[in-house]
């Protein structure tokens, strides 16, 4: 079925998970991550999970799922053992009109979660649309392999630098120069060598120089 990616911002919002088992405990950290507010629906629930719910990071439901369990939510996460659970909580979602996904269950899905690779703001989300979630692991495990050390310090320079782009360069074209020059290697290579000083300098005369073309072309 068509899809359309997306990167959801959770925080503060109402995610409901169903289930308390293994699945639902790793649904749940990552949920966490994402600063959602997290309700865990399920008669029992794992250890690691009740450590979260004692340490006040998540809500605890101990009993079994009933549709009015979804009031309140914004997004529902499915996870247990019992298919008619399963079943029916994705066909109560899907009747609130509520985003819901099933774990293994593609077909019980509003939504799918990719495998994520995350360094500093770089993600690379990789998905299977719930055909092999297997492989989209070992396809962000291989890309993983490929992200250089120092790049999460290269973003973190070039998006202190995104303001100062705007205020020098006003036209866009000018700005898309500037941006091409900025990430063609040079800066990331000298970030790379711990010489985020000579990087700095290199972003300065890139930017100095477009802004001195523009007053040229006046």
């Amino acid at each position: 079925m068509p899809t359309y990616p997306v990167s959801l911002v959770l925080q503060d919002r109402a995610a409901l998970v169903v289930g308390g088992g293994a699945v639902a405990t790793r649904k749940v950290e990552g949920l966490l991550a994402a600063e959602a507010a997290v309700t865990v629906v399920a008669p029992e629930v794992t250890d690691a999970l009740r450590a979260l719910v004692d340490a006040g990071r998540c809500a605890w439901r101990a009993k079994a799922y009933d549709a009015d369990d979804l009031r309140g939510a914004d997004i529902v996460f499915v996870a247990t053992d019992d298919e008619d659970v399963n079943a029916r909580a994705y066909r109560d979602a899907s009747e609130a009109h509520l985003m819901v996904n099933v774990a293994d269950r593609p077909e019980l899905c509003t939504f799918f979660l990719p495998s994520v690779l995350r360094r500093g703001k770089l993600s690379i989300a990789v998905s299977t649309e719930g055909a092999s979630p297997l492989t989209a692991r070992r396809l962000r495990s291989e890309l993983e392999e490929r992200i250089p050390a120092g790049f999460e310090a290269y973003l973190d320079l070039l998006a202190a630098w995104r303001p100062r782009a705007i205020a020098a360069l006003p036209d866009e074209p000018a700005r898309l120069r500037f941006w091409q020059q900025a990430t063609d290697g040079r800066v990331q290579r000298l970030v790379q060598a711990a010489d985020e000083e000579a990087a700095e300098r290199l972003l300065e005369e890139l930017l100095e120089a477009e802004r001195t073309a523009c007053a040229t072309l006046l």
